[in-house]
């Protein structure tokens, strides 16, 4: 019996040993570590989202801002007080617990209620103060108040931290247009503070690690009344399309597929570049979100809202025969006297190629073929050049190289990444693209801004821009300033000598043909003005014809040059020159009543 008992004591003493020195061994020797640790149970770093700098028109308009929105936050539980603070916000819903499958409600809660308003804040503040499963989160929420220029300007969204490394999901990042190109200036760089909490998570002290610095301010060029005027002019412009749709006996347009760009020749200043049909860019960065809305913009694959037409590729058309007029001329092809007939076909390679119109219009120079657009002359003029029927000739190396030096073929690169470079081909691209060789008829199809070539609205500005300015070219500038420091002016002159024949030929397009009773003398327009028109077949059928306008003015001293292009707008004439016509009208102040 004694011998039972002293085996107890003695596995009851080597039990309590043991646990004597665990415990000892927990306290001393392993104090260290379990401090450390009970400090990171209430101590943590948080990340301070930059403020992310603004976008503003040349005027100081505000086109991207921010704005403090404040959300009530939820942990899940019973909330002290719930039937009064929803009452208060006019919620419908009861709280539900945070799904922890989502990683920003892991991280944050549920949101009983978005955007607070500012004069309820207080009132939300007091209710939720003790409570430990409430709390009111301030958060930064992008804004752009005026919609003007929504392709250019871009939008932003909540950043994905797997597409955006670097960034978390309360970061914002840009999507499009500026706010994407200038995403590292706009973002700047976010900053750290540790903060330590009680057991309920409630914030007893903070110290600061590093500050945030702000994002900088982008300022454009664009000028926010020429802008909304573009963005009017380029709407109504479904008026003339379906004037022209009704002469051709075709269904409506239900709305203007197209863009129009204005630019300052002197200093390449964008003033206004509109793209239609828009979208509203708050869509994308209120929240809560409007799922509808978001879809209705993303799933629309026939008016592509989100595309910015402005600097998407399409056959230039006729706007490209100025290049080809160049080429003749600097290369001694032809003289600014020289004729050749403008008959209504010209037979070649076993096919008529067909003029726009169907009957003789008589023996032309090169100004005067520009001014009526004669295909059959500058078909003409590129037969009688030095071995054109070895298919990639002289001329046709000449007019890609001189195509390439007005801009054509590569981005003009003003800050926006979607930009397209268009397309000039030559032998080599062909050979890739179809496995043969540079036939004549590729020449000939070049020469009127058809087959193969595509541009863009904004090289066409910058085009029309170097015209007007005898060669002049000034780059094309949608930035102004970036922090306060403004962007330089990048200028060159083209070579060339004939560059009043082509403002002749141009002039003669508005006195003498198409646009004459629309933005001429015959209905005395009081501004002298030059331009050329295009219409770019493109497959879709007689009367779908894309069309373009492109001019400047006034003549003697260019101050603004504008591109207008629309899909299926059916009649360069009878559709673009009208909308140049309302632009300019209304840029210089011109009252048109009784000029139609």
């Amino acid at each position: 019996m004694i011998s039972r008992l002293r085996l107890l004591l003695a596995l009851m003493l080597s039990v309590l040993v043991l646990f004597t020195g665990r415990l000892m061994y927990l306290q001393l020797a392993r104090a260290e570590d379990f401090a450390l640790l009970s400090e990171e149970n209430f101590t943590q770093e948080q990340r301070i989202a930059p403020l992310r700098g603004r976008i503003l028109a040349r005027d100081g308009t505000v086109l991207a801002d921010n704005r403090v929105a404040y959300d009530l936050m939820y942990w899940g539980g019973e909330i002290d007080g719930w039937s009064r603070l929803k009452a208060l916000l006019a919620l419908e819903d009861e709280p539900r617990p945070p799904d922890l499958s989502k990683l920003e409600e892991e991280l944050h809660g549920a949101v009983l209620a978005w955007n607070i308003p500012d004069v309820l804040v207080p009132a939300v503040e007091e209710r939720v103060a003790g409570q430990p499963n409430l709390y009111l989160r301030e958060r930064v929420e992008r804004t752009y108040p005026t919609n003007l220029a929504a392709h250019v300007v871009g939008y932003t969204s909540q950043a994905d931290p797997e597409r955006f490394p670097g960034y978390t999901v309360e970061d914002l990042v840009g999507i499009s247009g500026v706010e994407a190109s200038f995403e590292t200036t706009l973002f700047g760089s976010p900053g750290a503070r540790l903060v330590q909490v009680d057991n309920r998570g409630v914030e007893l002290l903070a110290e600061s690690l590093a500050t945030a610095r702000p994002g900088q301010d982008v300022v454009l060029t664009i000028d926010p009344q020429v802008q909304r005027l573009a963005e009017d002019v380029l709407r109504d412009s479904l008026v003339y399309i379906n004037e022209q749709r009704d002469t051709n006996e075709l269904p409506h347009a239900d709305l203007v597929r197209g863009a129009l760009i204005a630019i300052n020749p002197k200093n390449g200043e964008i003033l206004a570049m509109a793209s239609a049909p828009s979208f509203d860019q708050n869509v994308f960065t209120k929240r809560p979100s409007d799922p509808d809305a978001v879809r209705t913009i993303l799933e629309d694959r026939v008016n592509l809202p989100l595309q910015n037409r402005a600097i998407e590729a399409y056959p230039p058309a006729s706007t490209f025969k100025i290049v080809s007029s160049s080429t003749l001329l600097e290369h001694g092809y032809l003289a600014p006297g020289t004729h050749y007939e403008c008959t209504a076909g010209l037979p070649y390679g076993g096919r008529v190629w067909e003029n726009w119109a169907n009957y003789y219009r008589g023996s032309y120079n090169v100004a005067e073929a520009i001014g009526d657009s004669c295909n059959t002359f500058f078909w003409r003029a590129a037969l009688n050049t030095p071995d054109f029927s070895m298919g990639w000739s002289p001329f046709i190396r000449d007019l890609v190289a001189r195509a390439y030096d007005f801009g054509y073929g590569e981005r003009v690169e003003i800050g926006l990444l979607d930009e397209k470079p268009g397309t000039i081909p030559d032998e080599t691209w062909v050979r890739q693209q179809t496995g043969e060789p540079w036939y004549p008829g590729y020449t000939l199809n070049t020469t009127i801004g058809q087959g193969f070539v595509l541009a863009t609205p904004l090289q066409t500005v910058q085009f029309v821009s170097t015209l007007a300015l005898g060669g002049r070219q000034v780059k094309p500038r949608l930035v102004r300033e970036i922090g306060g420091i403004e962007t330089p002016i990048e200028a060159e002159q083209i070579d060339g000598q004939f560059w009043h024949v082509l403002r002749d030929g141009m002039r003669r397009m508005v006195t003498d043909h198409g646009a004459n009773y629309i933005i001429g003398p015959g209905v005395g327009f009081p501004v002298a003005v030059a331009g050329k028109t295009g219409t770019a077949q493109n497959g879709l059928g007689e009367g779908y014809e894309h069309v373009w306008f492109m001019a400047y003015g006034p003549m003697e001293d260019p101050e603004v040059a504008v591109v207008v292009f629309l899909e299926g707008g059916g009649s360069s004439s009878a559709v673009a020159v009208p909308v140049i016509r309302d632009f300019l009208a209304a840029y210089w102040g011109i009252d048109l009543e009784g000029n139609d």
